[in-house]
């Protein structure tokens, strides 16, 4: 499996793909986030393709300077991971992870942090499965400050 950068003129497909992974965000905001991170020289989009150069699915990764349960800086971090329909259950999830992996390691990352919604047991079982440790269970908060 394969890390393809992902091209601005992909942007469709991306989105078609990030509406899987964040279902509840609506169009407008797919399209500005996905522009901030294209123009972002911490985040790393990719395609997951395989030998025939095939669209698998799709890893988001950013640079974080802290992560929960993590002692190195700067972590990467997967913030998205999807894999189509049709490729599930046949080991390319694993695939996906140690090909991530292997991109870390050769960015001289040490650390890979991740998180699934609480409610998304499926990812928490994938992650388990493909040997990845729980570090927290939380429910975040923010508040939204006005400049005056």
């Amino acid at each position: 499996m394969n890390l393809e950068p992902i091209k601005e003129n992909q942007f469709p497909k991306w989105k078609e793909m990030r509406k899987e992974v964040y279902s509840s965000l609506d169009d407008e905001f797919h399209e500005k986030e996905m522009k901030q991170i294209f123009e972002s020289s911490d985040w790393f989009c990719y395609f997951l393709m395989d030998e025939d150069s095939k669209i698998l699915g799709l890893s988001e990764l950013s640079s974080r300077n802290i992560v929960d349960g993590c002692l190195s800086s700067p972590v990467a971090y997967l913030e998205g991971l999807y894999l189509k329909e049709e490729y599930r259950g046949m080991g390319l999830g694993r695939e996906a992870i140690e090909t991530i992996k292997t991109w870390c390691k050769e960015q001289g990352f040490t650390e890979l942090g991740m998180d699934a919604e609480l409610t998304n047991l499926k990812a928490q079982k994938f992650f388990k499965a493909v040997g990845l440790q729980e570090t927290y269970r939380i429910v975040q908060f923010r508040a939204k400050i006005k400049l005056t």
